[in-house]
């Protein structure tokens, strides 16, 4: 038996198995970039998410804070105040600048009464 004692199997030139090395490795790397990708797109979604939220977060406090002023009789005088409303027997004033006259020659001075301003409801 003359066979006996050799390897049988395939020689392979050491040129050849860097290649197949390499393209071993070429493909492992092509297929971990799927996931790599994802997961930085993740990270980054995650950090504006995070930025998201404490500004939400922000907001509801200072929400809540005014839920609490509003909540009393003194914040709910004021927030009315704000927005022009007036008690019964208050009286609104309201001080509007002067009209420039005009400096064109020719041109109409203002008007001398101005407008009525619209009546602004009562808070009871």
């Amino acid at each position: 038996m003359a066979g006996i004692g050799r390897r049988r199997g395939l020689r392979v030139d050491r040129q050849v198995f860097m290649i197949l090395v390499g393209l071993a490795v070429a493909l492992g790397l092509a297929k971990l970039y799927g996931p790599l990708a994802t997961s930085r797109q993740q990270q980054t979604e995650l950090a504006r998410l995070r930025l998201e939220r404490a500004g939400l977060v922000a907001q509801q406090e200072r929400l809540e804070g005014e839920k609490r002023v509003l909540a009393t009789d003194a914040g709910m005088e004021a927030a009315a105040r704000a927005r022009g409303y007036v008690r019964d027997g208050d009286r609104l004033l309201v001080f509007m600048p002067r009209s420039k006259p005009a400096s064109r020659a020719g041109s109409q001075p203002a008007s001398p009464k101005s407008p009525k301003p619209a009546a602004r409801p009562h808070a009871h």
